[in-house]
């Protein structure tokens, strides 16, 4: 006699039916489609916040800044305390005459917080008050209160400048020698400047600025009016120098010319 057949369990699926577990791949992979959109939109919007703190925080900075600088504080210093207290860090902060730029930074927070924090800059000022006299050029003293010799003239060429000629004029002399101002007009820059020229000080006498570079210490601040002969640093070897000297710059136009051509018996 012959036997039933004993059905199979593939004998026994209907037609079509999916495959067990083929279920449990969709479901998988339908849950991670959407942790991958919540982990893109959660970046997106956490990069997005963070620009914004960095660009609010910049543009309140440079305000704050700018109106230190106009009653004689430390504007950097203001910069620093507002992009702080707006959740940023201060990146840069540069003053220029009578404007400020600062860059600011704020942290991306979230899964990809290892990117790189988004920087926005902005930059204030004000219009300059007036000169405080008028230069009357050929009868500048010499910017350095005590014993010096000249180092390096206008217009010498060297592989140790970055434009391949001096801009002004060094004197050479022992650190802590007083610098002083060659004419009157109002200081626009005063303290470190983060470059060669170090601590430095630039004083605007209208379309005339005089640039003094490598100061050991600096004794005025940005806003402050001086007169012919008082005294604004002293010389030292900050920046890129080789040894304490003062490097004496001055602009006409923003242009370089030789000191020599407005120095008191210069020669």
């Amino acid at each position: 006699m012959i036997g039933r057949a004993t059905p199979t369990a593939a004998a026994g699926r209907r037609p079509g039916a999916p495959e067990r577990g083929a279920g449990s791949v969709l479901v998988l992979a339908a849950v991670m489609v959407v942790v991958a959109v919540l982990l893109a939109v959660t970046t997106l919007g956490s990069g997005y916040r963070a620009r914004h703190r960095a660009a609010a925080a910049a543009d309140l900075a440079a305000l704050a800044a700018a109106e230190t600088l106009r009653s004689g504080g430390d504007p950097c210093a203001a910069a620093d305390k507002v992009s702080t207290a707006n959740d940023a860090r201060l990146r840069s902060c540069a003053v220029e005459g009578w404007e400020v730029t600062v860059a600011a930074a704020a942290s991306i927070t979230g899964p990809l917080r290892l990117l790189p924090d988004p920087v926005r800059r902005a930059r204030a000022g004000f219009d300059r008050p007036p000169v405080v006299a008028e230069v009357k050029v050929g009868e500048w003293p010499h910017p350095v209160a005590g014993d010096y010799r000249v180092t390096a003239r206008f217009g010498d060429k060297g592989s140790m400048w970055a434009s391949g000629r001096h801009t002004g004029v060094d004197f050479a002399a022992a650190p802590g020698t007083p610098v002083v101002a060659v004419a009157p007009g109002t200081v626009v820059a005063a303290g470190a400047s983060g470059g060669p020229y170090g601590r430095r000080v630039v004083i605007d006498h209208g379309s005339v600025t005089t640039h003094y570079a490598h100061l050991s210490a600096v004794h005025v601040v940005p806003g402050s009016e001086v007169g012919t002969g008082q005294r604004i640093g002293a010389v030292g070897s900050t920046g890129n120098t080789t040894g304490p000297h003062l490097h004496l710059e001055v602009r006409i136009g923003g242009v370089p010319h030789d000191p020599y051509t407005v120095l008191r018996d210069a020669g």
